[in-house]
């Protein structure tokens, strides 16, 4: 039964978060030291003019570029003078296609960079710990080939409102963050590595900043979820950080799984595109791959598609073998067997999706009118190589599976877009298949492992902005009320000011007070409603389900967030317990012969 959770809201509002402050009253000489040299900053404004300090631009690791590409990041040169920190880095080398039906190659391979933002403006260095901040580390969305850390994008004003230091960082995308050949010549992951090595920076460095290394929250959103759930699964991560936030994303996701065999043939195919596919040794190959323009090889993403932006979905992580040549691998086991046997990091844990992920492909899909048309004259071949059926079930049987998913979500042999039914169809079949299920169970299984405590949500408070917006790549419309898209719940979360204005809505703005408000609590105290907060008003975790011979869907207890910022202030955001998740859908889903369906779960 839901449990009315509105009191607690109040609770979270009651603050009067203004402050005040005035950058001339403070020194124009903002310079800190790390172990690489100094830094200097600039000073800016929260949402509610509290002044906070940005540094940005800071290198991580060496450019991995030249001899370095397909390589693990290296740590970066020392710098004698002191370094301007006052813009950020470009972001790394990619096309978006998130945002583009035809992206343009945008970024630079010379892209490993941070940046820090603290409130701890006039306090620095902190002589003593107890005064040292949570910190908490953004990993960034973008499919694995797009995406960055940068200011424009993800914006810290939102949360510099609190005590916490934050950081964001770009990683290698695409070609460049995950070429693995199955082999020594590449073995992939760069990207987790880079995000490994800029752990490593913030541990060894963030002191500096007024932030505290014990106490590090990393959490990230779409793929950068995937990657939060990957470190939690990774011994090279151990001790890095001691929370762990994954929005719309976990590794046993349909993209998040390793499948080393189709990465290995991709990387054959990415050769061929550019050129270097005259021999057949992996080294040879790889060795020509790093001599290719990195805007060359960036660009032959296009060739890989079957259909518009398909397949969407294309580079991703591998497990790896330890060999001499590859010492400390990333990750060596499937994540789904590492979760069985109970060997991951068991810290405090918030996972959670948003109502309409599949938003993310139906909007491009079914707006762009030349594409529905090539979309319906051959749906049934088109739309199980969409949904990436084969990596789930035998060659032979895919028809036969995408069938009963068609009969379950759709109905027909074609999407109707004039028919509500439909399109609500397609995107639950898309976000099911993409996100939601994959994240159900995640959380149940590391409960069911005795991993605790697990926090779940799910996001459905429409705003007065959507990413719908951007990932519709078109102006054209079609007679649908689009619902809570992926990535939505960043909206207040960051601000980002390449995509959309500031919140102006007081419902939204009082979304964003309440999730900053949770999300810092987790990075503080290791939970969202804190022990002081009465037992009625709050957020519940997933009981412990170790030694429970089967789990079920009444066990995942999750945080409903729902609304509309058309409604009266207040009045148009509900929070309520609930431990009844997508029962039906869940069920059709564990009811298929899925490779990646788990024994024990009803």
């Amino acid at each position: 039964m839901p449990r009315s959770s509105n009191i607690f809201l109040i609770i979270l509002v009651l603050e009067v978060l203004v402050f005040r402050g005035s950058h001339s009253s403070l020194t124009d000489n903002l310079i800190v030291t790390t172990n690489y040299g100094k830094l200097k900053g600039i000073f800016e404004s929260s949402r509610y003019n509290r002044t906070y300090c940005a540094f940005k631009g800071i290198p991580f690791a060496k450019p991995p570029v030249g001899n370095l590409r397909f390589r693990a990041p290296l740590p970066p040169d020392p710098w004698k003078n002191v370094r301007d920190a006052s813009k950020d880095a470009p972001m790394c080398i990619q096309k978006n296609y998130l945002y583009h039906h035809k992206p343009p190659v945008e970024g630079k391979e010379d892209c490993l960079y941070l940046n820090v933002y603290t409130p701890q403006c006039t306090k620095l260095p902190i002589q003593n710990r107890r005064f040292l901040l949570p910190v908490m580390v953004f990993i960034h969305y973008g499919a694995f080939f797009g995406g960055t850390g940068h200011s424009d994008y993800i914006g810290p004003e939102l949360f510099m409102d609190k005590k916490v230091v934050l950081v964001t960082f770009n990683y290698r995308l695409g070609a460049f963050g995950f070429l693995s050949t199955n082999d020594d010549a590449s073995p992939g992951n760069w990207a987790l590595k880079d995000q490994v090595a800029a752990l490593q920076w913030v541990r060894d460095n963030i002191i500096a900043f007024g932030g505290n290394n014990q106490k590090v929250t990393i959490f990230g959103q779409s793929a950068g979820a995937g990657c939060v759930h990957y470190h939690m699964l990774s011994p090279t991560t151990k001790n890095l950080f001691s929370k762990a936030i994954s929005q719309s994303g976990s590794t046993l996701s349909l993209w998040g799984r390793p499948a080393n065999a189709l990465q290995a043939q991709i990387a054959k195919q990415q050769a061929m595109f550019v050129n270097c596919d005259s021999t057949t040794d992996s080294h040879a190959m790889v060795s020509c791959l790093r001599n290719v323009d990195a805007n060359v090889l960036a660009d032959s993403a296009d060739k890989f598609k079957f259909f518009s932006t398909e397949p969407f979905l294309l580079y991703a992580p591998v497990t790896e073998m330890q060999t001499a040549m590859n010492p400390k691998p990333y990750i060596t086991e499937d994540p789904l067997d590492i979760i069985k046997n109970g060997r991951m990091h068991k810290i405090p844990w918030i996972t959670g999706v948003v109502a309409d992920e599949g938003i993310l492909r139906a909007s491009p899909l079914l707006r762009q009118s030349s594409v529905l048309s090539q979309l319906n004259d051959n749906f049934p071949q088109l739309a199980p190589q969409i949904l990436a059926l084969s990596l789930s079930v035998p060659t032979t049987e895919v028809t036969d599976i995408w069938n009963k998913i068609n009969n379950y979500f759709i109905g027909n042999d074609f999407i109707n877009v004039t028919e509500p039914e439909n399109v609500q169809g397609f995107i639950n079949l898309y976000g099911d298949r993409s996100f939601i299920y994959g994240s159900y169970q995640s959380a149940l299984l590391h409960a069911w492992k005795g991993h605790t405590p697990i926090w779940f949500y799910n996001f459905a408070y429409k705003g007065e902005y959507s990413y719908e917006k951007h990932f519709a790549t078109t102006t054209e419309k079609i007679p649908f009320n689009w619902g809570i898209s992926h990535c939505d719940d960043l909206l207040y979360l960051f601000n980002s000011k390449k995509l959309f204005p500031p919140l102006k809505s007081p419902n939204d703005q009082l979304m964003s007070k309440i999730m900053i408000k949770l999300w810092t609590n987790f990075a503080t105290y290791g939970e969202p409603t804190p022990l002081s907060t009465s037992k009625k008003s709050r957020w519940e975790p997933l009981p412990n389900l170790e030694g429970f011979s089967t789990v079920k869907n009444s066990d995942l207890i999750y945080l409903n967030i729902t609304g509309s910022h058309n409604d009266a202030l207040g009045s148009g955001i509900n929070l309520e317990v609930m431990n009844s998740f997508y029962p039906q859908r869940m069920q059709f889903w564990q009811s298929l012969p899925l490779q990646e369906n788990i024994d024990g779960f009803q």
